[in-house]
């Protein structure tokens, strides 16, 4: 009897010891395993007004960009981080921000380069010629004061040597089109106004206003085409100020009828015609020469030279080579200028700005601005 029990004991602890075993493997599974080596949960939805069930009903998935729930909530996907102005450490560019017009928000950030050889305040660098910029986000996310816009501002002040103005206008859905446009068209006359004999001393002072350009990426590009129309329309801009150049970077245009080159794919047609309804609240059809400017009468484009970039793989493609062609022939008195990366998606050069395709490109954009 008491050897059975000495058994037992001795059976109840090896699996004690068994499990104690156990216990401190998975605890080095744990806490010595790098995290990355583990997969994380993915995110879940954001937070919501649980005494609302509208509030996590989907109206519209804008995706990857936003999403908008039935309640008039709007959870944005990306675009929303802000970085502080000041002198840049890479470049010397100095920046800060302004406020347009504190009734509704509108605001820029401003940029300034140093002095040529940090020669500051040895002699009168003279004055330089002025960029009104319009980021992207296709009218709904990004910003003046993302990192990502920051940074590529801060490159082109550098290199091109402009005093530029990175325009914060509002966004889509909160302010659906006209909104932007107005708002656009508002800081482009500040601008004007500033760089003549206006209080803003970067471009009272150093601003030349007799070179004055106009650029924008994707759906900024869109917006800088719609300014240089809108100054050929309304009989140009305030303190007689006149657009030299017009750079459009991966301009977002669109249409009903595809042009030669794109894609003929009825869902990613009808994506893109629900999406530019969503962003103007379908007060604009996808035709109207805001989004579409082969239907616009393109020979009133006040400015006289235009650069259109295109990348590649990017849907938006054909109808930029297609404006560009149509200005051409339009009977504008102007120079066209094309430049093409092969191979590249959207608006590549934002995310991967020392890529050596971005750098010839930068170089391309720089050059555009800074020629006579």
């Amino acid at each position: 009897m008491v050897a059975k029990s000495k058994r037992q004991l001795a059976k109840l602890a090896l699996l004690a010891l068994a499990l104690l075993l156990l216990l401190a493997a998975t605890l080095l599974c744990v806490f010595l395993i790098p995290r990355h080596h583990r997969k994380p949960l993915p995110p879940g939805p954001p937070p919501g007004n649980a005494s609302n069930p509208d509030d996590s009903v989907v109206a519209f998935d804008f995706s990857p960009y936003l999403i908008m729930y039935k309640s008039g909530r709007v959870h944005r996907l990306d675009g929303t981080a802000r970085c502080a102005a000041g002198v840049d450490e890479a470049t010397g560019v100095a920046s800060k921000d302004v406020v347009i017009d504190g009734g509704t928000g509108l605001a820029a950030r401003m940029y300034l380069p140093p002095a040529p050889g940090g020669a500051k305040g040895k002699k009168d660098p003279g004055r330089l010629p002025v960029l009104v910029f319009y980021h992207g986000g296709a009218f709904v996310i990004e910003s003046a004061f993302t990192p990502l816009y920051h940074a590529y501002l801060n490159a082109v002040a550098a290199k091109a040597r402009v005093v530029a103005v990175s325009v914060e206008y509002r966004l889509a859905p909160e302010h659906r089109l006209p909104t932007a446009y107005d708002d656009s068209w508002q800081a482009l006359n500040w601008v004007a106004r500033n760089a003549g004999s206006g209080p803003e001393p970067w471009l009272r002072d150093r601003g030349n206003l007799s070179r004055l350009f106009v650029a924008g990426d994707s759906a900024g590009a869109n917006i800088a085409h719609n300014m240089a129309m809108r100054a050929g329309t309304e009989g140009g801009l305030d303190s007689g100020a006149a657009i030299t150049g017009l750079l459009l970077l991966d301009p977002y245009f669109w249409g009903k009828k595809p042009v030669a080159g794109e894609t003929t794919d009825q869902a990613t047609r009808r994506q893109y015609e629900a999406t530019w309804s969503f962003i103007c609240g379908g007060r604009y059809g996808i035709d109207d020469p805001l989004v579409n400017p082969l239907s616009a009468e393109l020979r009133r484009l006040a400015c006289s030279r235009v650069a259109v970039t295109s990348s590649g793989l990017d849907d938006f493609r054909p109808r930029g080579m297609a404006y560009a062609a149509a200005l051409r022939d339009s009977g504008w008195d102007g120079e066209v200028e094309q430049y093409e990366t092969p191979g590249e998606r959207h608006v590549y050069f934002l995310d991967r700005p020392k890529d050596p395709n971005s750098v010839k490109e930068l170089a391309f954009v720089t050059g555009f601005l800074s020629r006579e």
